[in-house]
């Protein structure tokens, strides 16, 4: 498969496997006039590299991301949508993506999101319409870099490993539906080290929410038993 460069999404909500940024209401005029002519005929194109617009009707997107399960994430506000693709081989990075966003950012609500690559971290902070990007360095693991850099932030850190769970969930639904066993790919300590993470964080979600990812890591480890 090679190097991927995988994209996760911290501010305003945490999105795994890719990005979802929204055009701000009063630039969406603008962004049209600027990134769409009239050869496009479609509510979603390409404008950079792994980068699309996606015109939503009702704020109901499907996240793009490759080597991840489908996902349907509900924002509730129509409007025009910057979807930023993770897993590929090709980026987003370097320079000139970074002038892209530099420039992009003039027309997006408040977001960030990070590209890892290669052990590297890129930080995309977009504020008031301002891109700020920094380089963080270099990380075994994206996590590593969570835990080091948003230790003042648990409610991030704690929608980040709910987001894992919830992406485990669609994983483990897929094996059932193709008639794959789960515990033939996954062992009882693999939901009981993401039980721990979670454990330390919970209090910082909505309490239903914690309660469903505690009981489902909690009915899998029983299921080893």
């Amino acid at each position: 498969m090679g190097e991927l460069h995988g994209v996760t999404q911290l501010k305003p909500r945490v999105i795994l496997g890719g990005a979802i940024l929204q055009v701000k209401k009063e630039k969406e005029k603008e962004f049209l006039e600027k990134y769409a002519d009239e050869r496009i005929h479609t509510s979603e194109w390409g404008i950079f590299n792994n980068t699309f617009a996606v015109i939503s009707d009702d704020g109901i997107l499907e996240r793009c991301a490759m080597y991840y399960e489908d996902k349907i994430i509900n924002f509730k506000k129509p409007g025009i949508y910057i979807q930023i693709q993770g897993q590929s081989k090709s980026g987003p990075g370097g320079n000139d993506y970074i002038d892209f966003m530099s420039n992009l950012s003039i027309y997006l609500e408040d977001a960030l999101f990070c590209v890892y690559y290669f052990d590297n971290i890129d930080e995309y902070e977009i504020k008031e319409g301002v891109l700020n990007y920094q380089y963080k360095g270099k990380f075994h693991y994206f996590e590593d870099y969570l835990l080091s850099d948003y230790a003042s932030s648990p409610k991030i850190i704690a929608d980040y490993y709910a987001e894992e769970i919830y992406e485990f969930q669609l994983r483990y639904e897929e094996l059932i539906r193709m008639e794959d066993d789960p515990k033939e790919r996954y062992d009882s300590e693999d939901y009981e080290e993401l039980l721990d993470k979670l454990n330390n964080y919970k209090d910082f979600l909505p309490v239903d929410k914690a309660e469903e990812c505690v009981s489902w890591l909690k009915e899998q480890v029983a299921s080893y038993q």
